[in-house]
């Protein structure tokens, strides 16, 4: 693996890119080569292993992969409900995959976590693909979700984030997505409102849920991003989840969204 790319055209503090590849370090743990959206090179640190590496080569060298490959990537959990498919998206610590968690077990099938690579087919309908992942759940939320027996190792060494087998089989095969939720943090305690989102809010809301944004952004496909969130929100609605961050709630969040799912079309 090249220690720099020679033809590099952007340059950050621990990352490069040229027209074909993007070359980036997690200190004391890999160099990651991704190039042309088909091939991922990892370069472990003499003190890493690969176990270490993983959750890069599955988070940011992923998403990098699908990016150049044209393709729409958002941070999200998704699920599907009687043949229709939801993202749950947020930031980091909103939420997503307990909340994607509680939903299986009230009946959702489990898609995947984490990245959501949505593809549009048959003229235009925005589908979401299983990855084969599991849900990845702080330990809290595996306790409070009676899911011990499911707990797999962790994500990484040093955190108590777990893969936790979905309570629900993954689905097979792609599935239409019909509604975007947004999780954010509500101030007020016991609070929670699922409100829908005109197209003009819900599109700057959705590019800040594209998976890896700012690095979308280096890529150059702020416009091809731009195309495809407009056509994603002709065929699907989205909703804010304002929610304060209380277990107790989750049991009417969770029913909240089950019954707006249902008056999806």
């Amino acid at each position: 693996m090249p220690a720099v790319l020679g033809a590099a055209i952007r340059v950050g503090p621990t990352w490069q890119l040229d027209d074909t590849a993007f070359l980036f370090r997690v200190p004391q743990v890999a160099r990651f080569l991704v190039t042309n959206g088909n091939e991922v090179v990892v370069d472990l640190h003499a003190s890493s292993t690969a176990t270490d590496a993983a959750p890069f080569l599955l988070g940011t060298a992923f998403g990098v992969l699908l990016h150049q490959r044209g393709q729409l990537v958002l941070h999200a959990a998704t699920l599907s409900y009687r043949g229709r498919g939801v993202a749950l998206c947020g930031v980091t610590g909103a939420g997503k995959s307990t909340l994607a968690a509680a939903l299986c077990q009230a009946g959702c099938d489990f898609v995947g976590d984490d990245v959501a690579a949505i593809r549009f087919v048959d003229g235009g309908v925005p589908t979401i693909l299983p990855d084969g992942r599991q849900h990845r759940l702080w330990m809290d939320a595996v306790e409070q979700l009676a899911l011990t027996d499911c707990l797999g190792p962790p994500v990484r060494p040093c955190l108590k984030k777990f893969h936790v087998d979905p309570p629900r089989m993954a689905v097979q095969g792609p599935t239409r997505l019909t509604m975007i939720v947004i999780l954010r943090k509500a101030d007020s305690p016991g609070r929670f409102d699922l409100t829908p989102l005109d197209p003009v809010d819900a599109a700057a809301l959705v590019r800040d849920e594209v998976y890896r944004s700012k690095t979308a952004g280096h890529l150059g496909r702020d416009a091809d991003l731009f195309r495809q969130i407009a056509a994603l929100l002709g065929r699907v609605r989205v909703f804010l989840l304002d929610r304060a961050m209380d277990f107790a709630l989750l049991d009417d969040t969770v029913a909240a969204v089950l019954a707006q799912i249902d008056k999806e079309v």
